[in-house]
């Protein structure tokens, strides 16, 4: 058994730790609670507080202004005094205060009212009942405000009018008041300290039965690991982390075990790769030491004692071409970059010939900072491939590029002796047929469009040049008929093994059909302009566009100190002429009103129906 001297200190951390973490629980779940549950109900009762007070408010008010007994309406509402939460109560008449439970707002107009709206006024008339909302800038606070029959003095008739009674609310007081009570600190001071015990204990318990065995079991695992294959764990009880240890003690035994056998298949699997052709190569970077099998060598044509077990034995032979590219792929891996690495070459055989050949390899092994010590890898000769790969790559590029163009018209220049070929679409697309048409680089520019010649020839020096992979432009073609056609030519550029540009092959695609719609959209869209800013009855600008000139004149004539007139009219009667002629008659009334105006008008002045007959 191992003593831990730092047994208090953990339990100390783990103590504080759980302490934080049930007192972080206790206090969200009284947040919680507070917030989504207390401070509703609390509002609730204090709307129903308020809304009971309301009603009988109303009540009393309005049948002592019905009996125009304005003495005793002014001492019940003075008897809510404002440090109750009644903080205002006004009754408005005439865009002035009436009556109010606060001497300074007595006689002063609806503005020192914050709870004053008109359309909380308009609400509770129509409705006939108190209308009740939150106050639009104090936090709880409400408004309630009713509408209130009163008696019009200055008549014997006694006619009746309507006031309205704002009254303003104010919650805050509950609020504090539930808030201290929910936020007692003698009650968290308690919360606290219990908090502190069950984490003490709690703590205790987890030292006793999980982190010392955790230690012993970490202990034995750093000896295992420092080279000591007989360290074992050993545990007293009948726990789960006595199974745990158990399980250990098995694993460094089977991993010794394996590691044994890996010494020995890796002698098996060096044979096998031999046998099947690929060589087998083993950098050891602490010893910068490699290790080339003797397949390795026979595949370059070398006997095993020819090469020596150097990094310049393999980099001296990589072609010059491609060794910046290999050593790339190198850094990469070991790095920690790429989970393989992957390399294609060139290497120079015994004989002088280069032969390709794909490397493959991967670390096995890395320090504690993740650096690489030791890489593992095949060695393919490719070179058939290679020689397949590059008799197949012409004729499937070839047949890829006319099945996408299978639709559209071919074309392919050929830069090494200046030779184009175009195919019987291309030519069908202007109207020719196969033998019309020479396959000439000059037909092509003699039917160009002279203002696309030079764009059209620009893009293709690009591609030319390597500067682009891609050739795309669009130009217009003349039509055997004279017209001329719209077209999108696109094109790939081939390279050659020297990444020189040899070929241009690609389609054209008739545009005139596309430009034909995209014309017709931009009438619509046109015409649906005009119907967004004019009337269709009479043609003349509708509100919108009257808005938008109204605006910019009126910025005119403020930069520029000019007086700008508004003439407003309406047709009286006009509402007749329609009921008695109908509909038709009315509308042939307003376009014949509207052409008379628009002879009155002169160039700068602008005239709109806003509907109607304005």
């Amino acid at each position: 058994m191992i003593r831990l001297n730092n047994c208090w200190r953990l339990t100390r951390g783990l103590t504080i730790l759980i302490s934080l973490i049930l007192v972080t629980l206790v206090i969200l779940d009284r947040w919680l609670e507070y917030k989504y549950t207390l401070v509703p109900q609390e509002k609730s009762r204090q709307l129903q507080r308020l809304n009971e007070s309301s009603a009988r408010m109303w009540q009393t008010i309005s049948d002592l202004m019905l009996a125009d007994n304005r003495a005793a309406t002014e001492g019940f509402i003075t008897s809510y005094s404002a440090s109750t939460p009644f903080r205002a109560i006004a009754l408005i008449d005439e865009g002035r205060v009436l009556l109010a439970n606060q001497l300074s707002l007595k006689g002063s107009k609806v503005g020192d009212i914050s709870c004053y709206r008109r359309t909380w006024v308009s609400e509770a008339v129509t409705e006939s009942s108190p209308v009740i909302v939150a106050h639009p800038s104090r936090e709880n606070h409400l408004c309630s405000v009713m509408p209130v029959t009163m008696l019009e003095r200055s008549t014997s008739l006694r006619p009746e009018r309507l006031a309205a009674l704002v009254v303003e609310y104010d919650m805050s007081p509950a609020m504090t008041a539930l808030t201290q009570q929910v936020w007692n600190p003698q009650q968290w001071v308690r919360l606290l300290a219990f908090a502190l015990l069950v984490a003490f204990v709690i703590t205790l318990i987890l030292n006793h039965f999980i982190v010392k065995p955790l230690n012993l079991i970490r202990l034995r695992m750093q000896e295992y690991g420092q080279g000591n294959a007989l360290a074992r764990v050993e545990l007293e009880g009948s726990c789960e982390l006595m199974e745990v240890a158990e399980n250990f003690n098995e694993l460094m035994t089977q991993v010794s075990e394996a590691e044994q056998e890996v010494r020995r298949s890796e002698e098996r699997w060096i044979k096998a790769l031999d046998a099947a052709g690929d060589g087998v190569w083993d950098w050891d970077l602490r010893t910068n030491t490699l290790f080339f099998s003797s397949q390795w060598k026979r595949m370059l044509g070398y006997q095993s004692y020819e090469i020596g077990d150097t990094f310049e034995d393999w980099s001296g032979r990589v072609h010059p071409d491609d060794l910046d590219k290999a050593l790339r792929c190198v850094e990469a891996h070991l790095a920690g970059d790429t989970e393989v690495y992957r390399a294609t070459y060139r290497m120079r055989c015994k004989n002088g010939d280069y032969r390709w050949f794909m490397d493959r390899g991967m670390v096995f092994e890395r320090d504690s900072d993740g650096k690489a010590l030791r890489v593992t890898g095949t060695h393919s000769d490719i070179s058939e491939q290679k020689r397949t790969e590059a008799a197949l790559k012409e004729s499937q590029q070839q047949f890829q590029l006319a099945m996408q163009g299978s639709n559209d018209g071919l074309w392919d220049w050929r830069l090494r002796d200046n030779s184009i070929y175009f195919s019987p679409r291309w030519k069908g697309m202007l109207g020719y047929a196969d033998d019309e048409l020479e396959n000439k680089l000059s037909v092509w520019e003699g039917l160009l469009h002279p203002d696309d010649l030079l764009a059209a020839r620009e893009e293709a020096a690009r591609c030319v040049t390597g500067k682009k992979d891609q050739y795309e432009v669009e130009f217009r073609l003349r039509h055997k008929q004279g017209h001329w056609v719209y077209a999108l030519s696109r094109a790939i550029a081939l390279k050659d093994e020297n990444g020189h540009v040899e070929r241009l092959v690609g389609t054209h695609m008739d545009l005139t059909e596309i430009r034909a719609v995209q014309k017709q959209l931009e009438e619509s869209r046109h015409q649906l302009k005009k119907l967004a800013f004019y009337d269709a009855l009479t043609g003349l600008p509708n509100r919108r566009l009257l808005e938008e000139n109204m605006t910019r004149q009126l910025a005119d004539s403020q930069a520029n100190h000019k007086i700008l007139a508004v003439a407003m009219m309406d047709l009286d009667g006009f509402k007749q002429v329609n009921d008695t002629h109908g509909h038709d008659i009315g509308d042939e009334l307003l376009q014949a009103v509207a052409d008379r105006l628009k002879l009155c008008m002169q160039e700068h002045d602008d005239i709109a129906r806003l509907g109607g007959g304005r």
